[in-house]
């Protein structure tokens, strides 16, 4: 049987399910409080403060994934690798 799925629907559901994700119950507790807190030089931003959706080429060969916490990159933007110093 073959299926036709478009790469865009499945990152899109993917990316839905993803973004409320609180199966690590001490990763959601420090990204939470982090975002809360806030680093002084962005107190008046407002932080994402949940996990990143994925962005990019649906279609792409590649894929990097980032592991570390972005405390105040990807948790403050909403946008893998960019903010963190």
């Amino acid at each position: 049987m073959i299926l036709n799925v478009r790469p865009e629907s499945v990152v899109t559901d993917l990316n839905e399910i993803l973004v409320d994700c609180r199966l690590c119950p001490r990763l959601v507790e420090w990204r939470e409080l982090v975002a809360a807190e806030k680093r002084k030089s962005f107190r008046d931003e407002t932080y994402w403060g949940r996990p990143v959706p994925y962005f990019g080429d649906p279609e792409a060969d590649r894929l990097i994934l980032g592991l570390a916490p972005a405390a105040h990159g990807a948790n403050r933007t909403g946008r893998m690798f960019t903010g963190d110093r």
